[in-house]
């Protein structure tokens, strides 16, 4: 008898733990689906809300009859089409959304659609856990190192980025007078090299890419933080005797920020850092035989 309560009282305990186990273990699932399920339905939304209408041209062609339909003309529609169409939500550096190149050359995506496409790829992508997905930082902290390693010189060139230094203010001078040795936190010398890698720094970096919260306050991404820009733009109270002096911020000098942040986030969620600039691959997915080619 007394044997039989021992194996009854040991079942028990085994029992127990095995039911405890098993509630822990699927408490920690139920959570990881949960993550994913908010991962993806953040990219959905961020197709729907900010791709769809931004690709309008690509939508007029492939939502009709003049291309390969994988489109629709309604963004969830077009949403349900594109997750259908093999190969096509794919990591941005094999996705043919982003790499294909049509054999009209007058059939292009210009930059803009090109970094919203990606960024959503890029999403797609880490939430799908798909192969070439950049996996994504869990800190701010990392998110600026990914930042500041993809950042190219080449493309810092091509913008013409060196040129910020020179901006004038109205009555003191160009910006570099003041932050050629990093004050207020903007690095600008009359090196554009200096001024390069100086912004690769913390915390100068924070004056082209600023960390996102979610709605727990978490980091979510890098976004452009636009600091010169604001700063242009900033009006001083008449009763200020403390402001920053004022200056224009030239639409080619906003543009060129605004270009080189873009091009290096775009970058960084392709894989093409070293590149400098995206290079669509001939013959990425298959040929496109309605675009006049």
């Amino acid at each position: 008898m007394s044997r039989i309560r021992a194996f009854l009282s040991v079942s028990s305990v085994v029992a127990v733990w095995a039911a405890v186990t098993t509630a822990c273990g699927s408490s920690s699932d139920d959570k990881g689906n949960s993550e994913a399920e908010e991962e993806r339905e953040k990219a959905r939304l961020y197709y729907v809300e900010r791709v769809h209408n931004a690709i309008g041209s690509c939508v007029g062609c492939h939502a009709g009859a003049s291309g390969p339909r994988f489109m629709a003309n309604e963004p969830d529609d077009s949403y349900v089409a594109l997750e259908r169409a093999v190969g096509l939500i794919a990591a941005p550096k094999t996705s043919p959304l982003v790499q294909y190149v049509h054999r009209d050359p007058a059939v292009v995506i210009n930059p803009e659609q090109r970094s919203v496409i990606t960024q959503w790829l890029s999403l797609e992508a880490t939430a799908r856990k798909l192969e070439g997905a950049v996996e994504k930082p869990k800190t701010i902290t990392e998110a600026y190192k990914q930042f500041a390693d993809c950042m190219n010189f080449d493309v810092w060139t091509y913008y013409r980025m060196g040129d910020l230094a020179f901006s004038q203010t109205d009555l003191e001078g160009p910006c570099m007078g003041c932050h050629s040795t990093g004050q207020g936190s903007a690095w600008l010398s009359a090196a554009p090299r200096e001024t390069f890698e100086k912004s690769r720094q913390f915390p100068f970096i924070q004056k082209l890419v600023v960390g996102q919260l979610n709605d727990k306050g978490s980091f979510e991404a890098l976004q452009p933080s636009k600091r010169f820009a604001a700063k242009a733009d900033e009006i001083c109270p008449p009763e200020s005797t403390s402001c920053h002096p004022r200056f224009g911020l030239p639409p080619n000098i906003r543009d060129a920020i605004d270009g080189f942040v873009d091009t290096t986030i775009q970058n960084l969620a392709t894989g093409t850092c070293a590149n400098g600039i995206v290079v669509p691959v001939m013959d990425a997915g298959p040929k496109d035989a309605g675009d006049g080619g």
